[in-house]
């Protein structure tokens, strides 16, 4: 018992310190420290009013459908599949159109969210 108290003071062991590290310099913007903001279209929640009736064949068309989607889901595949079947010019017309409500909603998204 008495030798675990004894340390054995072992200085010949030499460390070399002479250790070379190689590092890699990063931009601010790489490791997330930018204020620059990508040009990010937001998503979120908005209410749209339509009649108990309107709202029920959304949603058994939604929910007979194999996916058992929701009723937005259901309204983005009516919206793509209608807007197939648009004139070129109307087309054209709805995509400003939205391009320009897009813009809108980024635009408040931003100014809502200023720090």
């Amino acid at each position: 018992m008495s030798s675990l108290l004894n340390h054995k003071n072992d200085n010949t062991k030499k460390i070399d310190k002479n250790v070379e590290v190689k590092t890699k310099s990063i931009t601010r913007a790489e490791a997330g420290f930018t204020d620059v903001q990508k040009d990010v279209i937001p998503t979120f929640d908005v209410s749209v009013r339509l009649d108990n009736h309107a709202r029920n064949a959304l949603l058994a068309l939604a929910k007979t459908t194999a996916e058992k989607r929701t009723i937005s889901e259901m309204l983005s595949i009516m919206i793509e599949s209608y807007s197939k079947s648009l004139s070129e010019n109307t087309m054209s017309a709805y995509n400003e159109y939205l391009e320009a409500l897009e813009e809108k909603d980024k635009l408040a998204y931003r100014l809502k969210n200023r720090r």
